[in-house]
C-alpha cells in the first residue's frame, strides 16, 4: 500500500487537492483517505444506535445502508488503521495532516517542512513521482498484492513467512535492531532471485525501516509457486540469503 501524506497551512488547499487526487489514483488501484482531526474531535450523532454500542463499550460500532458503511473504532492509532487498510486490500492511502509522523509527503503552500517529496504538484506530477512515496504492509496486504498481481491458474501455494526481532540468542540479548533505506535495494535483489526459481509464479517481499525492538515484526515475505516444494526452497533460500546480507552484519 503506498502511503501518500499531504501536509500544509490551514486554508492552503489540501483538501481540494485531496478531491482531484482521489479520482486520479481510483484509475491506478483502491484509494482510501484519513484525516488527522486533531483536536477538532468528530462527533458522531447522539441517539443513533451505533452511537448508543460505541458508548456501551464495542470496540468497534458499524452501521450499514445500501450504500455505505460507517464504523466507529475507540481505538485513534494511525499505524493499526494503515494496517487494517492494508489488510482490507487498499493499494493508494492518502493521509492528511500528521506532521510529525515522517513520511515522505507532498507540501501545499509554503509550509516548512522535512521530508518533502512534491511541494504544490499537479495530480499528473504526483502519478509521475509515486516511486517517491513509502509503502506500507501487513501479512495479509503482501499476499493481496501478490495475488493480485500474478495469475492463478497455475498456482497451487502461497507461502508466507514472518520475521520478527528475536530478543535472545543463546546468552545473547538483542533490544533493537536498525535498518535504513539502503535494505530496500538487497530485499527486492532478493525478490527478484526468488521470482527466477524453476515454479515460482510471483513473490512479494517487504522489511521496514527504522529501530525495530525485540518482538516486533521485520519482514513480510510471500511467494506464489505451483507446488509447495517450489515454495519452500524458494523461500528457504530468500530467508538465508537476507540473513547473510543483511541481519548477521546487524547484530
Amino acid at each position: 500500500m503506498k502511503i501518500i501524506q499531504i501536509v500544509g497551512s490551514s486554508n492552503s488547499g489540501k483538501t481540494t487537492f485531496i478531491e482531484t487526487l482521489v479520482p486520479a489514483l481510483n484509475e491506478h488501484g483502491t484509494v482510501a483517505a484519513v484525516k488527522h482531526l486533531g483536536h477538532d474531535r468528530y462527533a458522531v450523532e447522539e441517539g443513533k444506535d451505533t452511537t448508543k454500542y460505541f458508548e456501551a463499550g464495542a470496540a468497534v460500532s458499524v452501521g450499514i445502508d445500501d450504500e455505505k458503511a460507517v464504523i466507529i473504532r475507540d481505538t485513534p492509532d494511525l499505524t493499526r488503521t494503515l494496517g487494517e487498510l492494508c489488510d482490507a486490500g487498499i493499494e493508494y492511502c492518502i493521509i492528511e495532516g500528521f506532521k510529525t509522523v515522517p513520511f515522505p509527503r507532498i507540501v501545499i503552500g509554503d509550509l516548512e517542512s522535512t521530508d518533502v517529496a512534491l511541494r504544490n504538484p499537479t495530480t499528473a506530477v504526483v502519478l509521475d513521482h509515486l516511486d517517491a512515496f513509502e509503502e506500507f504492509y501487513t501479512m495479509e496486504g503482501i499476499v493481496r498484492e501478490l495475488r493480485r498481481s500474478h495469475p492463478l491458474e497455475r498456482a497451487g501455494a502461497v507461502l508466507t513467512f514472518n520475521g520478527i526481532v528475536r530478543e535472545l540468542t543463546g546468552d545473547e540479548r538483542t533490544e533493537y535492531m536498525d535498518f535504513g533505506p539502503e535494505i530496500d535495494a538487497i530485499v527486492e535483489a532478493i525478490r527478484v532471485e526468488a521470482e527466477e526459481t524453476p515454479g515460482v509464479i510471483g513473490a512479494r517481499f517487504y522489511h521496514r525501516k527504522g529501530r525495530l525492538y525485540a518482538g516486533e515484526d521485520i519482514t513480510y515475505f510471500a511467494i506464489l509457486a505451483e507446488h509447495r516444494q517450489e515454495a519452500f526452497a524458494a523461500m528457504s533460500r530468500a530467508i538465508d540469503e537476507l540473513k547473510s546480507r543483511a541481519h548477521d552484519k546487524n547484530t
